[in-house]
Formats: structure tokens, C-alpha cells, sequence
């Protein structure tokens, strides 16, 4: 059987068995199972356990032309399509297959895998041509999907065509711009959608997708209904179809396992989540470790069983790199993985010219090692030829294999940033390279910090795009320094000293002004008055602020600040007013696109959600106390206190009135399948309905008002919350299940498992808790003999930690057995905590230590020495050394391992604070002996800085390690030379000094202080601003790396994020009234234009020409549109306006080619224009520049005739006539150049350019040539 354009990794087919002695050539067996391979047609025959699924898929293809098949990453949809549904339909007959995946082109993919069926008669080199022609004309709407499959059926009749899309996710992992998606998405529903029944010469489509990316789908409209209501959903396996898996392979190649090995195999996969890939890959390992023709216990435990095995051949296989082959390595993998936007992390599909070709050897080994596939792929359309490319062999590889997670963890944020700077650029060469989508301002100055320092991990056209961004941003800054040079020479005297000092006097008049404003904002702030009101006031005086001439320092932080806090307040964005009496609830529609309100006016109010008021929905005669929108955002449900819930269309047409309930109804809820409703009443009873309106079941048993009623995500449960102080369980079917009660003490710790099907309760009771997440207790654990404090679960959710006052962890599995208990701690332990991959915990008691321990509870190592509490414990910044800072009143200096190097005596009061240099070459603590003292790294004293009359609470040194400052109780900041001298004391603060940090480029501090505000100082000790709102004393502050932003902790419980970027600031304030200033009909004119929400028709004019002027004509008509449709008055035509414009576009842009030397380029730009505006009156300038520009290339031919339009436009210009003096010369008419450049030389003032004309005609007439390549490249 054949499906075109399907490639499938052929990896080796045979193995041979562990014991060669006993080994015959008929043990030289094909291996049955697929590793991290999907199987694929030829392996159909080892295919098992999905038998019931095909044969589900097999009918609808019967009746159905579209099948989309879902299931979670590793549940071998791949696999049921290729290797079952195909196999199936091959034995029926009369069935044509094709196969894609969307990638980054969907189009291109989709016309690649339609080409050979379209044109058979077609070569591989006019199979990519016309492939690339057929996805121009789908994404441009030329030819319509549904024409090539006529053509198909023609081609191929009595055939029905399955069209396979494979891994239809990459369409929103890969497909990075958005228009394509969803052109394509229009494509497919417009094709698929129009003739639902199946007919003799349909083609159906069968789609595969991870079912974690339905949500996407789902946003767009056109498909989401078919896809919810017709999708076919993989679904768990059960033991009898995992048994099949496991042993039917091998009993086809009649080998077998030892007994009791499948139960073992089975009770490991019941164990692991996204188990099948896992499965079959350890099946695959155990199947190379076979003993002749059995499959044994030994093999099992060395491959290291289903959980380990794929993480050990990986590991294997790494380990025999070498140290430079693993770093290489671990570039290639980051690469073949894109971060998750909301989702787990997904492969990607990288080239070789990504990759880099020094690399490719290494490559091929990780693919004859099975860790990638290669391929060959037409990977963008620009291009015809192929490209080899690689990825990751399956995602289970991305989601178990610690090393590549721990890679991901490390590299995210620069692999985040590096899909960013593709997407830019291809953007960029989508629009032939336009100068203006290169990088600028913050994105350039991050890339250069990124080419810096990681470029060998960038690609040569990523590197170009960056480099070519830099040099246009050079040559733009060089223009402006000359325009501002020439303006300055040409200023002088007098006058500039007055006009200096009168604008001197309005930048002061304004700075005080701004001030002033700034401060009477912020006292309208703390009075309270409504903060909408306040935000736009603080809107209007920052972007005077972007305006203003040389405002200081002090008010553009004040400024930012302000805006800072009116927007950190319960930010109102905007006012939905008309209800006659209180809202009672309010809900958003499940597309985001609508809100529904309730009020005790009796009626609902639906609004879009810019808050434009859409319909009122009247009946009920009392109270409306909640409303809900049903899952698909059709049907609205309205709980009232007439005790009754109506049901209503999304548009607000009354459906039906459900009454039963005997008291107000306060909650209504629907189930998320749409099927149910459930309702909340006074009446102590929970009412369950059908969506219809028919009542299913009463639901009895609460002592008081139910006050909440929701379902559970997966719709199998429903939890009720009432005034009796407990929360019932019940199923869907209305029975309850349970109430949650049993904890005779305090619950001091809660959490959940990381898969979130488990809770773990820690209490005063002395017991750890375990349930389900729908309520029920699993399991008590007991055996702590005081509280529990604290409890976690491992990141791999099999184990639990406890902690407790008796002075022990327990560790404990995910199904509450104990596994041991971990003694040693002198006093209680507060808290204990697993390592991000697991392999170790740590514990924190009041004996003044902290214990280390393996996951196994084996203790490794208690960092002793102190005599008393340790305050503070920080490492090197080459991670080689740890100091800790005591109670004792010492400072420890420890190796990494836990060895005591030093112990740093001197200090006659507690040490509060120790810190490394940037260089980690010096130390400084500081104590509650008023001192902070210097030491080498060595533990030599340098000095004791003496000066402060109270504790010092905190040190630190600046990041260039030239200075410290130091906090105290003494309401003072310090600074200091890193020798030791004072430089200033820094005084403000009304209580302690708690904190003080330098911000990462050093140029200012911040002070956090018991007096509940940070203040924020220049380097040189200036207070810049004071930044209030904290309700408690403020222990910790800290700078964000590009400082930016300043967070500081406090003890009222918060974290307070601090921003100073204006333009952030800015775009988010008005981003979040504009709904308000847009739509409600109260707001002044003044306010309305306040973010541009109505642009003056000016505005829209300059965005029009801009946009035209760039070329971008289909853009900028509509700018004029709404310019004229603003200002009446403005008398042009916009079309007329935009083509000219444009052309003109491509006159200039003709003008920069062949400066370039691109004159055949130039002269279809020319050609461009003048086709675009037949009416077009190119300038005698612009003809002349093509004229000499191309005769300089050699292409004085071509560019004559602009010679003698440009003369015959300007007659009398010698100039004009020089230029086509020297294209007369270059193409053999010397008495016509010597006319022109005669008539120059009579022309010019310039006795430099007279002698050099002079020069060309003598050697003309002698029969010369004075054009020498040197001479056109010197004119150049």
C-alpha cells in the first residue's frame, strides 16, 4: 500500500538475542516493537490493542468526510490512522491516500502531499514548483481546494481520497503567523464543511491532534462546532487491550516472556501517565536484552523497567560524547524543542542551516542512535530546493528525559526569545527585507546582548538579520547627528543665548508645574477618590512627561510612579452603567467576548465586553442573584429570589422558566458538557436539570442555605458549599459521595499532587491527610507524635515529605505507606522541601541546621559549627563556596561539599548579612555591633567600617564591586569605597533600614525600612523618590535585572511589584480605558482623544502616507478612508492618493537599486510605477539618477532612454546633459558625449569637474577610452 508523501523512519529491523551461544539464524528476528516510532503501515501487522477504535474510525469514514482524531501526546494516534484505519480501508478497496503535516507552510504542506495525485506526470524538480504555485493560489484564494480534488477524482475515479493531517498541532506550534492559520483554517472548513455526507467521490479528511491544543480549535468559530460534536477521542487503554501490546507482538514472532513478567509490566505502566511511548520503548529495550526466544525478569531490571528505561538509553547514549560532543549536543536538542505558550513544550522541526553543517555528524549519530529523525523537506516556499532537517525522535523523549527537561529549564527564556526573533524575521523576508521590520530600540539592544553572548547558537541568517538591524540603526542615528550638526553651525550669536535662557525659564516654569501636578495626584490617590478617574488624570501628565523638554530626574520617576500606583490600585478600566438597583454577579461569556450581569432590578444585562450595553433581559420578578453562561456560550442560565432559574439564548430570547424550588435560588451553574444545569437555593437542596429545563433529581441532605453548587471539570461531579459549615460531594446522578470532615486540629498545609488528581492536608492532629481532588480521604497518615507543619509532594508525584514538631520528616509514597522516617534534627522541623529533579530533600529545623538528604532518605550531610541560629547562607558566584553568617557571631567559609574552610571571628553582636564580591575575591558582613567588616575570601580581615549607632541590618556591594552600602537600625543608609572609606550617609527614613540593594547597572539604590516605604536614591546618595503603600514594616527589596522594575516583601504579607518604564506604563493605562473611553457616553471630548482612541483625521492622514510611502497600498487607503470620513473638508480621492504615493514608493525604491548596482532590479521598480499610476510624473532628478546610476554599472544601454528624458524634461541643465554625455560614451557615440560634456563645462562653476570633463573629451577625440573600470568606480 502506498500513501504519498508519508515518510517514515526505517530503523533497523532485526536483532539479535543477549546469549550468542545459544542463538540460530531463526533467532535473527524482526523486532515487533517500534521504540518511539509511531507503527506505520508496514508494522501493521504488530499493531495491537486498538482494535475497537479502528473499527469506530472505519464506520465514519463511511459517512463522514471529516474526522478529527484527539488524544493526549504519546496515545498512538499516529499510529491508529497509519498502521489501523489504513490497513482497514486498503482491504475494502478503492481508496487513494495522502498524507501532511502543517508545519510552518501549511499550504505548502497540504499542496505537497496533493501534487502527485493533481499532476502525476510531473518530475520531483516540477513536483516542488508546482507544488508552490498550488499553495499560492489556495492562500490566495485563487483556486479553491474543493477544484483540485475534481481535478483528483477525475484523475483517479471510483477512488475515495483519505487525506491524512498528521500532528495537527504544529498548525499552532509551528505556523507562527496567525493570517495563515487562519486562511487555512477558512480553507479546510470552506472545502470539508460544504458537503457533509460521504459520497463515491468524496475525499475525507482525517485530522490527528493532541487533544491539549483543542482549545485553539476551538477559537475559531467556523469549525469549532463540527470538530466538538464529531471528534473521536482516544481514550485510556485497559489491561486486557495494554496485555494485547505487550505480548501479542512477540507471540507473533513466537517468542515469549517469562511468567509473571507481563503482570509486573502491567502494574509498572499503570504507574506512569502518557505510559504507551514509555511502553513500547522499554519493550524494544527488553526485546535487544532477550535470552534466545524469552523475554526475562533480568532483561526487565537491567534496561532499567518502563519508568527508567527511556531515561537510561538516553543517558547511555550521551554518556559516550565527549565533554565538547555533550555541549554540542545540548545546543542541537534546545533547538529541536519550542517552548510551551500555555502548553507542554513540543518538537520542533529544525534545518541544517540552523543547526549549523559542522554539526551534522553529530546529528546523524543521534539519529542511528534513535534519539532523532532526519528527513528531507521543502521547508518554506521561497525556496525549491529541499533542505535536510531533524527533530526530535517523539515528545515522550521531551517530557522524561531529565537531562533535555533540565537543558529546557536553563535555555527557556533564550529559546523563548530566539522563536521571538524568527518570527520577526520572517516577517521580514516576507516583505523582501523592508528596513523597517528590522530590529530597533529595546529588541535590538537585547539582540546584540544575545549575539554577544551566545552567537555561536544562532544562525547565519539569524546573525545577518541582527547585523544588518545594527547598521541601519547606525546609519539613522549618523543622519540625525548631521541634521542637528548642520542646524547647530547654523545658529549663532546673540540670538542663541536668548532663546537658551527663555527656554530655560519655560523648562523650569513646566518642571515646577509637573511637580505640582504630580503631588496633587498623589494626595487625591490617598484620599481615595475613584481610581479611574485619577489614572486618566495620571495618563495625561505622564505623556506630558514623553513630551516635556529636560524634565529632572526626580519628576520623571514621580511621574512613572504615580502612574505606578494608580494603576497597582483595584484598577477600575472601565464603567457599565444602566441597572435601576445593585449587581448582584456578574460573568464573562466563554469566548471573552461577552459579559452578563444580574441585579436586584430584576433583570440581566448583557454587554460585549467593551461594555456596550447589548440587550436587557426582563421576567423575573424578583432579585437576579446569579448568572452563567453554558460552555459554548450559547444559552444563559439566571438564578433569581422569585425561586425560580430561567434559561435564555445568548441573545436574550426567553427559553423556558424552571420552577420546583421553595426558596430564594442563589447559585446556577451548568455542567461542562453543556448537558446539565445545576442549581443552588435557600431551601437547603441542590436541583439538578437537563439544559432543556427537565428536572433530573433533588439533591437533599444540607442543614442550611446552600450557598454554591459547581461540577467538576470532567462533569463526573458536583460540590456544594453550605451555611452548615460543610461541603458535600455528590455525582452527577445526584448521589452524594462525601462530606469533607476529620481533621481534629488546625489544617496547617495544604497541597496538590503535580498531576492534580491528589490533595495532602497537614494538621495539628499530628496527621498528614490524603484525597482525591474530587474530596475523597484515601488515606490518613499517621505516626508523627506532634504537629505536622508542612507537607509536599516529590516533582514526579510518587512520594511525600513531611515535616513536624516531634522533630522528623517522614517520608512517605504517594499512597501514604511509609517509606522512613529521617531522624537527626535537635528540635522541630518548619520546613522541607523536595529538589527540582527529585533526587534530594532538605530540611530546615530550630536546632539551627539544615540537613541534606537523597530522595531515599539517607542523610548526606548537616552543615554544623554554628553555636546558634544561622541567619544567612549564600554561595560563591562561581558556586564553588558557601558562607554563612550566625547568632554565634562568626561567619563560616564552607566548600560546596560541605567542608569548613574559615571560620571569620571579630564581630562582638550577632551577624546578620554576609556577601560575596561580583569577583569572589572579597567578603562583607555586617552585625549587630553597629560594624560591617571586610574580609579576603581567604577569611584575612581588611577593615571594620565603624559609623552607624545601631545594628546593621544588611550589606551589599555595588555590581562593579567598587562600592557597599550598608543598612541599619539607625534609620540610615552608608555608602562606602570597597576599601573601607565613607563616602556618604544616606538619611530619610522615619524607622529600621531593614534592606538595601544596588540596582544592576549601579547607577541608584533602594532602601526598604520598618517604616513601611522604600526609597530609591541615586548612586551618589540623592533620594530620588519615595514609594509608599505597604500597610506593615518592608524587610526586602530588589532590583529587576534591566531595572525596570523594583519588588519589594513585606511583613502586611505582599509583594509589591514597582515599575518604572513609562512606555509600558503608559500603553498598559491606556490600554485599559480605552473600552471606557470609547463607550461610555459620559466621557468629555477632552478625555476621548486622551490615548487615541478616535485619532484626529490628521493622524490617520500621516499613518496613510507613511504606509503609502513604504509601499503598503492596500494599507493605506483605508488610513485615508477614515482620514476624509473624519475631516470632510480634506478634498482627495484615497485611491488616487495611495497609487500615487505608492508609486512613487517604487520610484524611490528603483532610485536605492541602482545606487546598489541592481539595475535590472531598478528598472522594474521604474516600470512598477509607472504601470501602477500610468498618470505618474517621474522628475527629471529621478530619470537622471537611473541614467548615471546605470551607466556607472555598465548598463548605459538599458538607461539611455531615462538620459534623454531627463534632458528633454530639463533642457538647460547641464547637469542632466553630463549624464548623458557619459551614456553616450559608454555606448560608442563619442561626438554626441563630447557635445554634452562641452556644453558641462560651459555649465559649471566647478573648476575641479571642468578639468576632469575636460580630461574625458581630449581623450575622446584622440580615440581614446577614459572609462576604465577605476574611473566608473571612483564616480560611484
Amino acid at each position: 500500500m502506498q500513501i504519498i508523501n508519508y515518510y517514515h523512519y526505517q530503523k533497523e529491523s532485526t536483532t539479535t538475542p543477549k546469549d550468542l551461544d545459544q542463538s540460530t539464524a531463526s533467532d535473527n528476528l524482526p523486532c515487533p516493537y517500534q521504540g518511539l516510532f509511531h507503527f506505520s503501515p508496514k508494522e501493521a501487522e504488530y499493531f495491537f490493542g486498538r482494535e475497537v477504535f479502528i473499527e469506530e474510525l472505519f464506520k465514519a469514514t463511511q459517512t463522514r468526510n471529516f474526522i478529527p482524531v484527539l488524544g493526549a501526546s504519546g496515545s498512538g494516534k499516529s499510529s491508529v490512522v497509519l498502521a489501523g484505519l489504513v490497513p482497514k480501508l486498503v482491504k475494502a478497496g478503492h481508496w487513494q491516500f495522502t498524507h501532511f503535516r502543517p508545519g510552518k507552510e501549511p499550504f505548502l504542506a497540504l499542496a505537497q502531499s496533493l501534487v502527485p495525485l493533481y499532476r502525476s506526470d510531473l518530475d520531483s524538480t516540477d513536483t516542488i514548483i508546482q507544488a508552490r504555485k498550488l499553495a499560492r493560489s489556495f492562500s490566495g484564494d485563487e483556486l479553491p481546494l474543493s477544484d483540485v480534488f475534481a481535478t483528483i477524482h477525475q484523475n483517479h475515479p471510483n477512488h475515495i481520497i483519505l487525506l491524512i493531517a498528521d500532528q495537527f498541532e504544529e498548525l499552532y506550534t509551528l505556523c507562527r503567523d496567525q493570517k495563515t492559520r487562519r486562511l487555512f483554517l477558512d480553507t479546510l472548513s470552506n472545502t470539508f464543511q460544504s458537503c457533509p455526507e460521504q459520497s463515491s467521490s468524496s475525499t475525507v479528511l482525517v485530522t490527528t491532534m493532541r487533544a491539549d491544543f483543542l482549545g485553539n480549535v476551538l477559537s475559531y468559530p467556523p469549525l469549532a462546532d463540527v470538530w466538538r460534536k464529531v471528534n473521536v477521542q482516544i481514550r485510556s487503554m485497559n489491561p486486557e487491550e495494554l496485555r494485547d501490546v505487550i505480548e501479542k507482538p512477540a507471540q507473533k514472532v513466537g517468542v515469549s516472556f517469562e511468567s509473571g513478567l507481563v503482570e509486573r509490566i502491567l502494574k509498572d505502566v499503570d504507574k506512569e501517565p502518557g505510559n504507551l511511548p514509555l511502553l513500547e520503548f522499554a519493550l524494544t529495550e527488553l526485546w535487544k536484552k532477550r535470552t534466545s526466544k524469552q523475554l526475562t525478569h533480568q532483561a526487565y531490571e537491567e534496561i532499567g523497567e518502563v519508568s527508567g528505561a527511556l531515561t537510561s538509553y538516553a543517558d547511555r547514549e550521551f554518556s559516550k560524547l565527549k565533554p565538547e560532543e555533550q555541549e554540542r549536543v545540548r545546543r542541537i536538542f534546545i533547538q529541536l524543542v519550542r517552548p510551551g505558550e500555555g502548553t507542554e513544550d513540543t518538537r520542533r522541526l529544525a534545518t541544517k542551516a540552523e543547526l549549523n553543517e559542522t554539526n551534522w555528524k553529530l546529528v546523524k549519530r543521534l539519529a542511528d542512535a534513535r534519539l532523532v529523525v532526519t528527513s528531507r523537506t521543502v521547508v518554506t516556499s521561497a525556496k525549491n530546493a529541499e533542505q535536510e532537517t531533524v527533530e526530535v525522535v517523539h515528545e515522550a523523549l521531551i517530557r522524561n528525559w531529565g537531562q533535555l527537561k533540565a537543558w529546557m529549564e536553563t535555555d527557556r527564556e533564550f529559546r523563548a526569545w530566539q522563536e521571538r526573533i524568527r518570527a520577526t524575521m520572517g516577517q521580514w523576508q516576507e516583505m523582501n527585507r523592508d528596513k523597517g521590520l528590522l530590529l530597533r530600540g529595546a529588541a535590538l539592544v537585547q539582540a546584540q546582548e544575545k549575539l554577544k553572548e551566545r552567537g555561536e547558537e544562532l544562525s547565519e541568517a539569524e546573525q545577518e538579520f541582527i547585523g544588518l538591524s545594527q547598521k541601519y540603526q547606525k546609519r539613522q542615528f549618523q543622519s540625525i547627528i548631521g541634521f542637528v550638526t548642520i542646524v547647530f553651525v547654523a545658529i549663532s550669536g546673540l540670538a542663541v543665548v536668548a532663546v537658551w535662557q527663555r527656554d530655560e525659564a519655560l523648562i523650569a516654569e513646566n518642571n515646577a508645574n509637573l511637580k505640582a501636578d504630580i503631588a496633587g495626584l498623589k494626595s487625591r490617590l490617598v484620599s481615595g477618590e475613584e481610581t479611574l478617574d485619577v489614572q486618566l488624570d495620571a495618563i495625561e501628565v505622564n505623556q506630558e512627561l514623553q513630551e516635556a523638554k529636560k524634565p529632572t530626574t526626580d519628576i520623571l520617576i514621580a511621574g512613572a510612579n504615580l502612574l505606578q500606583e494608580a494603576l497597582s490600585q483595584p484598577r477600575e478600566i472601565n464603567r457599565l452603567t444602566g441597572h435601576q438597583s445593585d449587581v448582584r454577579h456578574v460573568t464573562f461569556s466563554p469566548d471573552g467576548k461577552y459579559l452578563a450581569s444580574a441585579s436586584s432590578d430584576s433583570t440581566v444585562k448583557l454587554w460585549t465586553a467593551q461594555g456596550k450595553l447589548v440587550d436587557t433581559l426582563s421576567g423575573h420578578q424578583g432579585e437576579v442573584n446569579h448568572v452563567s453562561f453554558s460552555p459554548d456560550g450559547k444559552y444563559l442560565a439566571s438564578a433569581s429570589s422569585d425561586d425560580t432559574v430561567k434559561l435564555w439564548t445568548a441573545q436574550g430570547k426567553l427559553l423556558d422558566t424552571l420552577t420546583g424550588h421553595q426558596s430564594s435560588v442563589t447559585h446556577v451553574t451548568f455542567s461542562r458538557d453543556g448537558k446539565y444545569l445545576a442549581s443552588a437555593s435557600g431551601d437547603n437542596t441542590v436541583r439538578l436539570w437537563t439544559a432543556q429545563g427537565k428536572l433530573v433529581e433533588t439533591l437533599s441532605g444540607h442543614q442550611g442555605n446552600v450557598n454554591h453548587v459547581t461540577f467538576s471539570p470532567d462533569g463526573k461531579y458536583l460540590a456544594s458549599s453550605s451555611r452548615d459549615n460543610t461541603v458535600k460531594l455528590w455525582t452527577a446522578q445526584g448521589k452524594l459521595v462525601e462530606t469533607l470532615t476529620g481533621h481534629q486540629g488546625n489544617v496547617n498545609h495544604v497541597t496538590f499532587s503535580p498531576d492534580g488528581k491528589y490533595l495532602a492536608s497537614a494538621s495539628g492532629d499530628n496527621t498528614v491527610k490524603l484525597w482525591t481532588a474530587q474530596g475523597k480521604l484515601v488515606d490518613t497518615l499517621t505516626g508523627h507524635q506532634a504537629w505536622v507543619n508542612h507537607v509536599t509532594f516529590s516533582p514526579d508525584g510518587q512520594y511525600i515529605a513531611s515535616a513536624s514538631y516531634d522533630n522528623t520528616v517522614k517520608l512517605w509514597t504517594a499512597e501514604g505507606k511509609l517509606v522512613d522516617t529521617l531522624t537527626g534534627h535537635q528540635n522541630f522541623v518548619t520546613h522541607v522541601t523536595f529538589s527540582p529533579d527529585g533526587q534530594y530533600l532538605a530540611s530546615a529545623s530550630g536546632d539551627n541546621t539544615v540537613k541534606l538528604w537523597t530522595a531515599q532518605g539517607k542523610l548526606l550531610d548537616t552543615l554544623t559549627g554554628h553555636q546558634n541560629f544561622v541567619n544567612h547562607v549564600t554561595f560563591s558566584p562561581d558556586g564553588q563556596y558557601l558562607a554563612s553568617s550566625s547568632r554565634d557571631n562568626t561567619v563560616k567559609l564552607w566548600t560546596a561539599q560541605g567542608k569548613l574552610l574559615h571560620t571569620l571571628t571579630g564581630h562582638q553582636g550577632n551577624v546578620n548579612h554576609v556577601t560575596f564580591s561580583p569577583d569572589g575575591q572579597y567578603l562583607a558582613s555586617s552585625s549587630r555591633d553597629n560594624t560591617v567588616k571586610l574580609w579576603t575570601a581567604q577569611g584575612k580581615l581588611l577593615d571594620t567600617l565603624t559609623g552607624h549607632q545601631d545594628f546593621v541590618t544588611h550589606v551589599t556591594f555595588s555590581p562593579d564591586g567598587q562600592y557597599l552600602a550598608s543598612s541599619s537600625r539607625d534609620k540610615t543608609v552608608k555608602l562606602w569605597t570597597a576599601q573601607g572609606k565613607l563616602l556618604d550617609t544616606l538619611t530619610g527614613h522615619q524607622d529600621f533600614v531593614t534592606h538595601v540593594t544596588f540596582s544592576r547597572d549601579g547607577k541608584y539604590l533602594a532602601s526598604a525600612s520598618s517604616d513601611k516605604t522604600v526609597k530609591l536614591w541615586t548612586a551618589q546618595g540623592k533620594l530620588v523618590e519615595t514609594l509608599s503603600g505597604h500597610q506593615g514594616e518592608v524587610d526586602h527589596v530588589t532590583f529587576s535585572p534591566d531595572g525596570q522594575y523594583l519588588a519589594s516583601a513585606s511583613l502586611d504579607k505582599t509583594v509589591k511589584l514597582w515599575n518604572f518604564n513609562r512606555d509600558e506604563l503608559l500603553k498598559y493605562a491606556c490600554k485599559g480605558v480605552n473600552d471606557y473611553l470609547k463607550n461610555n457616553p459620559d466621557v468629555s471630548d477632552k478625555e476621548r482623544y486622551l490615548c487615541r482612541v478616535e485619532a484626529s483625521a490628521t493622524v490617520f492622514l500621516l499613518e496613510g502616507e507613511n504606509l503609502a510611502y513604504n509601499g503598503k497600498i492596500n494599507e493605506a487607503i483605508p488610513k485615508f478612508k477614515k482620514a476624509l470620513e473624519l475631516d470632510p473638508s480634506l478634498e482627495f480621492d484615497p485611491q488616487a492618493k495611495a497609487i500615487k504615493m505608492v508609486a512613487q514608493f517604487f520610484v524611490n525604491q528603483g532610485i536605492g537599486l541602482v545606487d546598489q548596482g541592481k539595475v535590472d532590479e531598478a528598472l522594474a521598480s521604474y516600470k512598477k510605477a509607472q504601470e501602477l499610476d500610468p498618470n505618474l510624473e517621474i522628475s527629471a532628478n529621478d530619470w537622471n539618477k537611473l541614467c548615471w546610476g546605470g551607466s556607472l554599472y555598465n548598463q548605459a544601454e538599458k538607461v539611455m532612454f531615462a538620459c534623454e528624458k531627463a534632458v528633454e524634461l530639463t533642457p538647460d541643465h547641464g547637469g542632466r546633459i553630463d549624464s548623458r554625455g557619459l551614456a553616450r560614451a559608454l555606448t560608442g557615440n563619442r561626438k554626441g558625449a563630447i557635445e554634452d560634456f562641452e556644453v558641462f563645462i560651459a555649465w559649471t562653476d566647478n573648476e575641479k569637474e571642468k578639468a576632469q570633463r575636460q580630461g574625458w573629451v581630449d581623450a575622446l577625440k584622440n580615440g581614446e577610452n577614459p572609462f576604465t573600470t577605476e574611473v566608473l568606480e571612483s564616480l560611484r
